[in-house]
């Protein structure tokens, strides 16, 4: 189970701007284990306004969207869905999900990473959607992660 995102599992280190003025220098330290049929993530961002966060993949079929449970440190619970589809690791907010509830950031998320031939970089970017639907997409912010370890050499 979760062969398909075997090759994320390791340690990386991310970096990226949040847009504003001045814009805002953002790094993740990210740990991605398996725990039985699961993959946890965790990661430790900073500065401060990048919250901490605690990820539980896992629970559907193989090749099927895996449900993300999501955690962070203020408090924040999300559930979303992804996928690995070739290069492409896409995270979106699972359908059911109020976005705009008392609970919600006000938009719909989505994350879109493109990984490296090698396996050791992911090229990303957080984007919102707005609209009454949630559907027109813009920018949040690209982030970008190298990894420093692989299951291989830990």
């Amino acid at each position: 189970m979760m062969e398909t995102f075997q090759r994320l599992i390791g340690e990386w280190h991310g970096e990226g701007s949040v847009p504003g003025d001045p814009p805002l220098a953002v790094s993740a330290e990210v740990t991605i284990d398996r725990l039985g049929e699961f993959l946890v993530m965790r990661t430790v961002g900073e500065p401060a306004e990048m919250p901490d966060t605690l990820s539980i993949i896992g629970g559907a079929p193989e090749n099927a969207p895996q449900p993300m449970h999501y955690f962070d440190s203020r408090g924040v619970t999300r559930l979303f869905m992804t996928t690995l589809d070739g290069p492409r690791w896409t995270i979106w907010r699972a359908p059911g999900e109020d976005w705009r509830g008392p609970d919600g950031p006000g938009f719909d998320q989505r994350f879109i990473g493109d990984i490296s031939a090698d396996g050791d970089m992911i090229r990303g970017r957080w984007e919102r959607g707005l609209g009454e639907a949630g559907d027109q997409w813009e920018l949040d912010f690209p982030i970008d992660y190298v990894r420093k370890s692989s299951a291989a050499t830990r």
